[in-house]
């Protein structure tokens, strides 16, 4: 500013200006309450570990996997595998079952342990010897109920006995044995029932065990596989924190040698990690943005303080942001769990103007009088200030319309830490400057710098038109390379952007847990890949049925292109419900009894000797068909298929293990198109046919396939919405299309360098990741309002163009600032364990760099080519340039 400003600033700015600087310390009291009262808040907020917060709410298979993994204790157990020593090349089964033994007996009485398996499942031969069989009948399909009944008949039972005494009178040493068996089934309907009823199986899928050791180990005896669940859900994080080392100290008390190799793996070991590694993230992302922001402001500022001065108001946001939203949430994902880095190179872009504004001011007026400066600035920056924060906060309320809820809770935290650090700009930075500006800390001015962007600019403005035709060739040489790459020589046309179906970049990595459960298909010979059915009913009737069918059309036809190796599910495990009642009668059940007695006096055995298959024949032809009570009394399958606490279940889980995993991602996505094509006629029957049941294919892979299906709208979306909200905005600010045009330029620019690099280098876009676009489109859009308002200014004013030049290069220091520290806040994602979310922030930081490149190089010299000659020291500095 060239003169002392005389006049008393009017408006809301100001008056909240004289408010806050004439009581600067009780402002600043006011501020220390608030930050320490959301720094309790915040501590105690709990880490969400699961993956599903990061999937989208309204994609069913996204959906239906976060009901798998909250419901189903079928995902809750932790794998302890233990290996041999690498230097041991012979199996030792022995050594490793007594491992497991000995880990039993450290667990046996922990109040923390639900359950300890190392052997392979008991429950499941003895749910078909005590359910299946007994119950067989509704087990069977008409023909082979009729094939039973034909079994039942004196004549089949005659030839029965006769085959029996042919088969006792041969010798041999297994005679003996035989006739105990015979004396237990004579009929042979054990053996007729778990041939013919024999559609549950025990699932497959996790691998394959060595013969004769009854444990779960490794075909070549080198490893055994140990099942653990605990007494509650692995998404109770402080249950999860005490159990995870109780599990360690009673694993190295088994192990005491050390030597056998040890991992973990399932649900308590992933939210372990992910618990641990959120908070850890938020600590390196916050600390890597402050030691970057401090590098910058130590090479640019000249005084030590201007860092701290402009950081402790956007502290004090930031952590008042963390407590409004510990109240209004109370989650911290992996994506919020960074908000805290990226809001501290934001939030400085106001107190950064702020400041600067201030000192100018401050050095104009006579008397030095810093509460009248802070007034005058408030005044004076305060709208355009305001209006770049409505920029930003429209790219982070774009992301509120994301179906991701961990993207909408950090568009939330960031809408609440960019709103706070405005008013802390205008509000807590004047108070600072009040209180400290007659100390010599202010003595020698706080913005004072070391570089100085005025030649630079100056530069460009003498060569307006060099500059625009060499950013036409960079636009045009760009959208080339993107056509050119988006040209498909089979389909013809294809997304310039690449889509990422791989979930696990959602995890943190380097990833234990996960890592071995590769190892685990790897020793066990478990197809990694496999598929699962959440199926729902109004009723537990209608949920078996479908599961019924579900299994019937996924083995029945073509086969998918992967396979069927195996499917467990509730219609694997209990019949289809039948209106008809299938018991005997007393006559019928009382006929087969005494034809029964009558072929053993026939065949010359001793009729009373059968008393047992009597009452097996009882129980066979009389019973009503198995429920879902029988099912819960053997919780190891009854936890694989149904959900806890749902007493009758209307919901429950088909496992489908595939025959072989699919070798490319061709054979991947052909497999779960036909699944899902074959899957579709439940709905369709469903609709014709009531009541209604509901198949949802899902999985891990299927979420990432589907989220790869739909990321390229969900994109689209999110950009029509923010770029829609921002020329709604431009529109009310600058009331004219040409500067709004003008204004769109750097963001524009900066997403155009998104799908370029995307293109050269292959990039892909993820879940996360693609939230870039939409948040370069809000923040780059600050440059351009204002360098476009300082032009509209000067014109409005009459000004020649050196002195529009001397104001473009003042407003293109505070954007190279604002940009600088925008970009190293994002940047600072780079700390974090999170592959997706360290994407995120190189994304966002390529584009805001592009961004403030068009606006220095691009749009800076369009405004003086377009703004107009007044004046003849205009015409001869052009004549000199």
């Amino acid at each position: 500013m060239s003169e002392t400003p005389t006049h008393e600033p009017r408006g809301l700015f100001a008056a909240w200006a004289r408010l806050v600087t004439a009581r600067p310390l009780a402002t600043l009291l006011i501020t220390l309450l608030l930050s320490t009262a959301g720094l309790l808040i915040a501590l105690q907020i709990k880490p969400a570990t699961g993956v599903q917060d990061m999937l989208a709410d309204d994609q069913p298979s996204a959906v239906a996997l976060g009901k798998v993994v909250g419901n189903y204790a079928l995902v809750d157990d932790l794998i302890v595998l233990a290996r041999l020593p690498m230097h041991d090349s012979e199996s030792d089964p022995d050594r490793l079952i007594g491992f497991a033994e000995r880990l039993e007996q450290e667990l046996a009485d922990d109040p923390m342990v639900a359950s300890l398996r190392y052997r392979s499942s008991e429950q499941a031969a003895a749910f078909i010897e005590e359910v299946v069989i007994p119950h067989g009948l509704y087990y069977l399909d008409q023909d082979q109920r009729a094939a039973l009944q034909q079994r039942l008949t004196r004549a089949a039972m005659d030839e029965q006995f006769a085959q029996n005494a042919a088969m006792i009178a041969a010798p041999g040493p297994a005679a003996g044995r035989l006739a105990k068996e015979l004396i237990r089934d004579p009929l042979r309907l054990r053996d007729f029932l778990s041939e013919n009823a024999g559609q549950f199986s025990s699932g497959g899928g996790g691998g394959e065990f060595m013969e004769g050791t009854g444990a779960m180990v490794s075909r070549d005896g080198s490893a055994i596989m140990i099942r653990i669940m605990g007494r509650e859900s692995a998404g109770d994080l402080d249950f999860t924190a005490e159990f995870m080392p109780r599990i360690r100290e009673a694993v190295a008390a088994a192990n005491p040698d050390g030597e056998l190799r040890i991992d973990y793996t399932g649900a308590y070991a992933i939210a372990e990690l992910s618990a641990s590694q959120t908070r850890a993230d938020m600590i390196r992302s916050c600390t890597g943005s402050i030691l970057l922001l401090v590098v910058v402001f130590i090479v640019v500022y000249r005084h030590p303080m201007a860092f701290w001065l402009l950081k402790l108001p956007v502290y004090a946001a930031i952590v008042t942001a963390f407590g409004v939203y510990g109240v209004l949430s109370g989650r911290l994902t992996p994506v919020t769990a960074v908000a805290g880095a990226v809001l501290a190179g934001l939030g400085i872009d106001y107190c950064v103007h702020v400041l600067s504004h201030h000192e100018a001011v401050k050095r104009s007026r006579k008397d030095g009088d810093d509460r009248a400066a802070g007034v005058h600035t408030v005044a004076a920056v305060g709208p355009a200030v305001m209006a770049a924060c409505v920029t930003s906060l429209i790219g982070f309320g774009a992301v509120l319309s994301s179906s991701v809820q961990s993207l909408r809770e950090f568009a939330l935290l960031g809408m609440l830490g960019l709103g706070l650090a405005l008013l802390a700009s205008i509000t807590v930075l004047p108070a600072l400057l009040a209180t400290l500006g007659p100390t010599r800390f202010a003595k020698h001015g706080l913005s004072a710098t070391r570089f100085d962007l005025a030649p630079t600019v100056r530069h460009v403005a003498r060569h307006p038109k060099r500059y625009v035709w060499l950013s036409a060739v960079v636009i045009v040489a760009a959208g080339f390379t993107v056509v050119l790459g988006s040209i498909d020589r089979e389909t013809g046309w294809h997304s310039p952007l690449a889509f990422d179906s791989d979930l696990h970049a959602l995890h943190p990595r380097p990833h234990p847990p996960l890592d071995t459960q590769e190892t685990l298909a790897e020793v066990f010979g478990a197809a990694q890949d496999s598929l699962m059915i959440l199926v729902e009913g109004d009723s537990p009737e209608t949920m078996l049925s479908t599961a019924r069918q579900a299994q019937h059309l996924l083995t029945a036809g073509e086969p998918i292109p992967s396979g069927v190796a195996g499917v467990v599910g509730p219609g694997t495990l209990l019949p289809a419900p039948l209106d008809a009642d299938l018991a005997w009668n007393d006559n019928e059940v009382q006929r087969v009894i005494d034809d029964l007695r009558a072929s053993a006096d026939a065949a010359g055995f001793n009729a009373g000797a059968f008393g047992e298959t009597e009452d097996f024949l009882r129980t066979l032809l009389t019973s009503g068909p198995p429920t879902f009570e029988d099912l819960s009394a053997y919780p190891e399958l009854a936890g694989m298929v149904l959900p806890r606490g749902q007493h009758p279940p209307t919901e429950g889980l088909v496992l489908v293990t595939l025959s072989r995993p699919w070798m490319t991602v061709d054979d991947r996505d052909a497999t779960i198109e036909a699944a899902r094509e074959k899957l579709g006629m439940i709905e369709m029957i469903s609709s014709h046919h009531p009541p209604r049941g509901s198949a949802t294919l899902t999985g891990i892979t299927v979420v990432g396939y589907d989220t790869q299906q739909a990321i390229g709208d969900h994109l689209t979306k999110l950009l029509l919405i923010a770029a829609g909200l921002v020329l709604a905005w431009l529109l009310i600010f600058f009331r004219r299309p040409g500067d709004l045009v003008l204004a769109l330029v750097p963001s524009f620019a900066g997403v155009l360098a998104l799908v370029t690099c995307a293109e050269v280098f292959g990039l892909t876009l993820n879940a996360i990741n693609l939230i870039a676009m939409p948040l370069v489109v809000g923040i780059g859009v600050d440059d351009g309002i204002f360098l476009v308002a300082i032009a509209r200014r000067c014109r409005k004013l009459g000004e020649n163009r050196r002195v529009l030049i001397d104001h473009l290069a003042a407003s293109a220091h505070a954007i190279t600032m604002t940009s600088v520290t925008t970009g190293l806040a994002f940047g600072s994602l780079a700390f974090t364990s999170v592959p997706a979310i360290r994407s995120l922030g190189w994304f966002t930081a390529m584009g805001v760099g592009a961004a403030w490149a068009a606006s220095v190089l691009t749009l800076l010299p369009v405004l003086i080519l377009l703004y107009p000659r007044k004046s003849s020291l205009d015409t001869l500095e052009t004549t000199l340039a």
